[in-house]
């Protein structure tokens, strides 16, 4: 099958969507189909994508447009119309795949069948458009033949603010392909990790107090960039407390393994890339999938919608109380004194991750 991705993602970058994107794209060519990922000509540092994203086949790129470092004004709309052209003149019948609410606008106009992902309110692409696409009513349109939900939290928010009533729809969560189950050992002091964006909202400030007051386990902090650290620099002075920059996705596999503990200390309001907006009721954040998929000992706030994935006491550890620092270290504390607990935390960590692989989720939207 040939298989169109449009995407309105710079790729290679460091943000979540342009690694979701390239991973299915990765999946799909694994499960022999011929893939076309379409996207706009920007400018990034000239990574090799296949290192980057440690991708395991080639993946044809075509890039559209003339050479620019970002998308902006009325190129929001330019830009996509023209992947979705691009489209049409590359092949004679593909089976389209987007995010983009813009890209499947153009594509309902041009009578073309397609599958929508959906990771977000659709006001992320401008509350004037997202009411424009409401007022058409191109959520229930017979050209989008699937749906695709990042949460089951989502699909009903979605549904009943946009009157989407249709049952082709699948609750698709996040994916990994990091597999990797270590043994554990019987640890009195821990390597304690967080990988992802260190915006207050992902809960940078609760890993700095926590690294003050615990001087017993290494804090390990993988995400951001030097303007980022920063901004927060003055808040500590912590021995045990490392910053480093974000690291491309294939090395992160590798330091996972040296990581005792993995963190997700959410607060009540979670941005996305550009730390704008809030996914606290819809995320399917991918690092959850990576710390699962690692075989670590996972402790996150206590957020509804990750209950869909994490369970309380079987793969993961929950802070009701997530926005006091004394409660994730009261849960810290009570690792040193049971082992058998700890192996099958990650052990059921590990389970749930095999279940979520990008293969996986590419099988479900093919079949």
């Amino acid at each position: 099958m040939i298989i169109h991705y449009l995407a309105t993602a710079n790729i290679p970058s460091k943000t979540a969507n342009s690694l979701q994107i390239i991973k299915m794209c990765d999946a799909f060519v694994s499960l022999g189909h011929n893939v076309k990922l379409i996207i706009p000509n920007l400018i990034n540092k000239g990574e090799k994508i296949t290192n980057y994203y440690d991708l395991k086949n080639h993946i044809e790129i075509i890039r559209v447009w003339s050479k620019s470092k970002y998308i902006f004004g009325f190129y929001n709309f330019l830009i996509p119309l023209f992947l979705v052209l691009r489209s049409f003149k590359e092949d004679k019948s593909p089976f389209i795949i987007t995010r983009s609410l813009v890209v499947s606008f153009f594509l309902i106009l041009f009578k073309k069948k397609h599958i929508l992902e959906i990771h977000d309110d659709l006001s992320i692409f401008g509350s004037k458009f997202s009411r424009l696409y409401h007022r058409l009513n191109f959520l229930n349109s017979s050209y989008i033949i699937k749906l695709i939900f990042i949460t089951a939290s989502l699909k009903k928010y979605i549904s009943k603010k946009y009157n989407y009533k249709k049952k082709n729809f699948l609750v698709l969560p996040s994916a990994t392909d990091i597999k990797n189950l270590n043994k554990i050992s019987n640890k009195k002091c821990f390597n304690i990790g967080y990988f992802g964006s260190i915006y207050q909202s992902r809960g940078i400030n609760t890993i700095i107090d926590l690294a003050k007051r615990d001087k017993s386990n290494s804090y390990f902090v993988y995400g951001g960039n030097k303007k980022d650290f920063d901004k927060i620099r003055y808040k500590f002075n912590s021995r045990n407390l490392h910053f480093y920059k974000q690291l491309p996705f294939k090395k992160i596999k590798k330091i996972m393994t040296k990581i005792d503990v993995l963190l997700m200390p959410y607060t009540n309001l979670v941005t996305i890339s550009g730390d704008v907006g809030n996914i606290y009721n819809f995320m399917s954040p991918m690092k959850m999938f990576d710390y699962l998929g690692s075989g670590k000992i996972i402790i996150s706030s206590n957020i509804p919608v990750l209950k869909e994935i994490l369970k309380d006491k079987k793969n993961s550890i929950l802070i009701k109380n997530y926005l006091n620092v004394q409660s994730w270290l009261f849960e810290i504390n009570k690792l040193k004194f049971n082992k058998s607990r700890n192996y099958l935390l990650c052990k059921n960590a590990f389970n749930t991750g095999t279940k979520h692989t990008w293969k996986k989720r590419a099988e479900k939207i093919i079949n």
